[in-house]
């Protein structure tokens, strides 16, 4: 079975190439990433702040009787902790009742003090464990680096400072967009990656295709230079574009530092963008320490 790498806010893994990201939260402090396949939902994993770790069975036997089986079938039944069959898989502890309901699996990151808690849908029978939920519990590491925080969803992959948060996603078939800001620049980095890209570019230059991509963003051009991205060819954009706060906006105010690099993946067949700009002084973030693999080479003029 293949699997495919994901990263977001405090998680970090792998989990089935077939299987996509059909809901997510874009809150830090606490929230969940819901994966699903053509069949249907297949596992969640949650992340909520936790000041000291907690006795994990317990845990579990909790969250069935008020999430899974409810207070009154689990009264019932008279649910015990030692109900609960476990199982160590890696940083978690994996439990399950019986083969008809879904398993959990429970960890404590103590550097970033976060309980991560995985639900897996219809994969509790000892075959289904062992091709799919060990690997993916196997796989897990902690996304709490201190100073970064890795992103790998959607089809793109960046590290960011920790200071810088997500603002805005857009996310559809063949055109994804996330935004990020500072909390003490107010620098603004968007990604944008877009599909079909021979389709878009038949009858259009590379930059004439990110230039209308982006009109309705207000921005205007400087200068633009071909480059190269890691072999591919792109091009290096000069811009200026509105401020992003409602008051500055009010103004018509303009930050005039913009930069963009823009590159096409003809072996992907997709465009990427990486944007950045912000107040004056802002700390720019080099293309390759951003994007993990991306060598951005300008010509000498």
């Amino acid at each position: 079975m293949n699997f495919s790498p994901f990263a977001w806010h405090h998680l970090r893994g792998k989990t089935p190439a077939d299987w996509e990201v059909s809901r997510f939260s874009m809150e830090d402090r606490a929230g969940r990433l819901e994966f699903a396949d053509r069949e249907g939902l297949k596992a969640t994993v949650s992340w909520e702040p936790c000041e000291r770790e907690p006795d994990r069975l317990t845990t579990m036997s909790t969250f069935l009787a008020n999430n899974i089986l409810g207070k009154q079938r689990a009264r019932e039944r008279n649910l015990r902790v030692t109900d609960v069959h476990t199982e160590e898989v890696g940083l978690f502890i994996m439990g399950w009742l019986d083969e008809r309901l879904p398993l959990q699996a429970l960890a404590y990151d103590a550097k970033g003090k976060h309980l991560i808690r995985w639900v897996f849908e219809g994969l509790t029978a000892p075959a289904k464990r062992r091709s799919v939920v060990i690997p993916v519990l196997t796989a897990f590491d902690f996304n709490d680096d201190p100073d970064t925080c890795e992103y790998d969803l959607f089809g793109i992959h960046a590290v960011l400072p920790r200071q810088y948060r997500i603002e805005d996603i857009a996310t559809f078939p063949a055109r994804t967009m996330m935004a990020f800001e500072g909390d003490r620049s107010k620098a603004r980095i968007t990604f944008r990656r877009w599909g079909l890209a021979r389709f878009h570019l038949e009858k259009q230059s590379l930059e004439q295709f990110y230039r209308s991509a982006v009109r309705g963003n207000g921005i205007d051009w400087i200068s633009s230079t071909p480059c190269t991205v890691s072999s591919h060819e792109g091009l290096l954009i000069r811009y200026s574009a509105p401020r992003e706060h409602h008051s500055d906006r009010f103004m018509a105010r303009r930050w005039k530092n913009g930069q963009a690099y823009v590159w096409l993946d003809r072996a992907e067949n997709r465009i990427y963008a990486y944007e950045q700009m912000g107040p004056d002084g802002y700390p720019v973030l080099p293309l390759a320490d951003t994007i993990p693999g991306a060598k951005p080479s300008v010509p000498l003029s």
